[in-house]
């Protein structure tokens, strides 16, 4: 470059120039890559998921997110800011995916303004910051733009629920802008809609597997006595279906026979029945009361059987509870299903981590079935099936190890059944029970009368004869097309103690999922309802990213500890057993007094267990220098390794100019 031409460049006007050039490059750039996005972290946090932009694009209307965000409020908690930036990132992410269908307003409610008046209006949560008069909103409002009556609201966006902010967005978005909601058929003998627990006498609310179901779809409760199933039922639910009558379960099984998808839980032992009713509902089991619930017929005419008399037991995947001991015992029927024991080729069970199950059975393909059966859900093979009379009144479970064997046979507890089925009822819809024909003491009564009179009723017309009976729809005797059904061998997995938590945040009920019970239930009706998407929808990274190494030398610490702890506890055990010993031999006033022996055992045992015990402390010493350690040298890498890269970048560029000058 001349001596000249950088003279003029860095002139004044060269400046100006070059500034100005600078600028309507960059807006250039910018209005060019408009909407163009790199997300470079690891678990691509900040990109939309398939399913998110497949519901966007399927979209039938218009909407508007509405982000509350006290931004004047929060300029003192770091924490909360960033997060609602993320939330805010997020939201504009989706605007963007929307092709125009979703419009964003980021509102700051300031206190006493019409915002906060609106955000109050709408039900939003405000949370105190702890000074007079301080709180903050951080809630979110999706509204349809053509019917401001479909509103969606999250009245408070809590941190600790990040990781399934785009799948509760992206289900309320779904809800809001669809015209018209699938409706779901619910048949349970349990009190899943809420009810009063007799253990606890305390009303127990709704259970929380339900409620989603409540918030995404059209539900409808068909009792437990019907002889048909409404025609405008997408999917049919059955929980539970315990002492259901005939023409029910032929009501159920002409659904499925007809085209029907249906969902279907049984239990050999239904830990939430409360069998037997009264102030004693709950100690029913061990005198008798049946908590088990099947469909043999149904199952048969399905190619599969449940035989409700055993309860799965897996030593692998037993959770630990607690026991009279006080220690806690691993529980061979509450089980903790991870990756191992789901099908990674369904798209219901691919993205789930942990599912929670309780004194489940296993649902086996029957011999000779001509229906296919694929399983979703399955034990290990260190497991087998006890008799369910064990786990009734079940005070300890380690009691439950003298009998388990393992089969080396992994168990389905949850199966989908396809194919061509035939009815299990050839004969036809059964006939209406016969009711009882003598009083109390022993009188005839006047029903077979009445029922004449009934069945003359039912079959007249309307009185102007335009609207007659509507009849019941003819026998179904096979399938027309391959039925979908999934059956799951567990109810308990639906309860809320399963899979999630409730806390009480600043008077807000905040429900943190810990396994993903509810999200099975979700993927298996999207997936039943044919609607694939928001399964697909993957739960988000965590920004928060914890140390692997740390949290492997802690483990490694962790498991050296116990090892020597087990030394000291045997080491105990052993000395006692040698005082006994010395002790037994001992008689009249010498049983009184330490003999020479015992002392010296006693003594012993002292310095064995100060020698252990610093050896405990040595454990925990070593882990802390370990952590030291490694903090050391990642400090030393990222505060010299990107100048070093530097630094021989440039050598090396600037020995490869002298070797070309040469």
């Amino acid at each position: 470059m001349s001596p000249t031409l950088t003279k003029r460049l860095f002139s004044k006007a060269g400046l100006l120039v070059l500034a100005l050039v600078t600028l309507l490059l960059t807006i250039g750039v910018s209005q060019l890559f408009k909407g163009a996005r790199v997300d470079l972290t690891q678990d691509r946090l900040y990109t939309l998921s398939d399913g998110t932009k497949n519901l966007l694009d399927k979209l039938d209307g218009k909407a508007t997110l509405q982000f509350f965000y006290s931004e004047g409020q929060t300029r003192e908690l770091p924490f909360l800011r960033n997060y609602a930036r993320r939330v805010a990132e997020l939201l504009e992410e989706y605007v963007l995916a929307s092709n125009g269908k979703l419009r964003l307003e980021v509102i700051d409610p300031e206190p006493f303004s019409e915002n906060e008046d609106k955000a109050a209006e709408y039900g939003l949560q405000a949370v105190p910051l702890g000074g007079p008069g301080k709180e903050a909103y951080m809630g979110l409002v999706i509204t349809n733009d053509e019917d401001d009556s479909k509103r969606e609201v999250i009245g408070f966006l809590h941190p600790d629920k990040e990781r399934f902010l785009e799948y509760d967005i992206s289900k309320l978005v779904y809800s809001v802008v669809q015209r018209a909601r699938p409706k779901i058929g619910l048949v349970s003998t349990l009190q899943v809609n809420g009810g009063y627990d007799m253990m606890s006498r305390q009303p127990s609310g709704p259970w929380m597997s339900i409620s989603q179901l409540r918030q995404m779809y059209e539900v409808d409760d068909l009792g437990t006595a019907f002889d048909v199933i409404p025609e405008d039922i997408n999917l049919l639910v059955v929980i539970h279906p315990k002492e259901l009558t005939d023409r029910t379960r032929y009501a159920i099984d002409q659904y499925v026979v007809g085209g029907g998808h249906a969902l279907i839980f049984v239990d050999p032992n239904a830990e939430s029945d409360q069998a037997g009713g009264g102030m004693m509902g709950g100690m029913m089991m061990g005198m008798g009361g049946d908590k088990s619930s099947s469909l043999p017929t149904l199952f048969k005419a399905w190619g599969i059987e449940m035989d409700k008399s055993k309860v799965l037991a897996d030593g692998t995947l037993a959770l630990s509870v607690g026991s009279p001991s006080g220690r806690p015992v691993r529980h061979l029927g509450i089980l903790g299903l991870n990756e191992q024991s789901f099908n990674g080729n369904d798209v219901i069970t691919s993205m789930l981590n942990t599912v929670n199950v309780a004194t489940a059975g296993a649902v086996i393909q029957l011999e000779g079935a001509h229906t296919d059966m694929e399983v979703l859900l399955h034990s290990t093979k260190n497991a087998m099936l006890m008799d369910a009379s064990l786990f009734a009144m079940l005070f300890d479970p380690s009691s439950l190890y003298k009998d388990f064997k393992a089969t080396g046979v992994e168990y389905p507890l949850g199966v989908r059944v396809t194919g061509m089925v035939k009815t299990a009822f050839p004969d036809g819809r059964p006939p209406e029970p016969a009711k009882a024909k003598t009083g109390e003491a022993g009188l005839k009564v006047e029903e077979e009368e009445e029922e004449e009179e009934e069945l003359a009723a039912e079959a007249k017309v309307d009185e102007d004869e335009t609207k007659p009976v509507k009849e019941l729809p003819a026998h179904i005797a096979e399938s027309m097309q391959p039925v979908n059904v999934i059956v799951v061998a567990d109810t308990d997995l639906l309860t809320d103690r399963l899979w999630v938590q409730k806390n009480n945040f600043f008077g807000q009920d905040i429900v943190q999922p810990f396994a993903n019970n509810g999200d099975l239930l979700i993927n298996m009706v999207d997936n039943l309802m044919g609607n694939a998407d928001l399964i697909s929808i993957r739960s988000r990274g965590q920004f928060s990213r914890p140390f692997d190494k740390v949290s492997d030398l802690e483990r490694q610490a962790e498991e050296r500890f116990y090892q020597k702890e087990e030394e000291l506890k045997q080491q105990l055990a052993e000395t006692d057993a040698k005082l006994q010993q010395l002790q037994a031999t001992k008689d009249g006033e010498d049983a009184l007094v330490l003999s020479p022996e015992q002392q010296a055992e006693v003594e012993r045992f002292v310095q064995e267990k100060l020698k252990i015990r610093k050896q405990l402390r040595d454990v925990q010493h070593q882990l802390s220098k370990d952590i030291e350690k490694l903090g050391i040298q990642l400090k030393l890498i990222n505060i010299l390794a990107v100048p070093l890269l530097i630094t021989l970048v440039a050598l090396g560029f600037r020995a490869s100019r002298r070797r070309r000058q040469v």
